[in-house]
């Protein structure tokens, strides 16, 4: 009989220590309230820009060090902007104009 190896995934954490679990319930922030209706209104069947199933995939695919550094809503928005590319809503390009203009908008102390 042939063995065959797999490679865990970077989420497949069955079966591992994780350490600790904080339970407790915490408001979220505002970003990630943002983040959350983000996600809400794209997923929505009347916009209907990708299924949740997606930003799932979109989220494995992160790298075991970004996984392991990136909040769980930061990973939510790199997910979003890359199916946002790869469904060719955005392109990269407008992304990153729309990014400096709220960065500049920002830096003179808006919001």
């Amino acid at each position: 009989m042939k063995t065959v190896t797999v490679e865990r995934r970077v989420n497949d954490v069955g079966g591992l220590d994780g350490g600790a679990i904080d339970r407790h319930e915490h408001p979220k922030t505002l970003f990630e309230q943002r983040v959350d209706a983000l996600v809400m209104l794209l997923i929505h069947p009347e916009i209907g820009a990708f299924k949740v199933d997606a930003l799932r995939r979109m989220v494995e695919q992160n790298s075991a060090e970004d996984y392991a550094t990136l909040g769980y809503y930061q990973k939510w928005v790199r997910a979003v902007r890359d199916l946002l590319i790869e469904q060719e809503i955005l392109t990269p390009e407008e992304i990153e104009k729309k990014l400096a203009e709220v960065r500049a908008r920002y830096a003179e102390g808006g919001s």
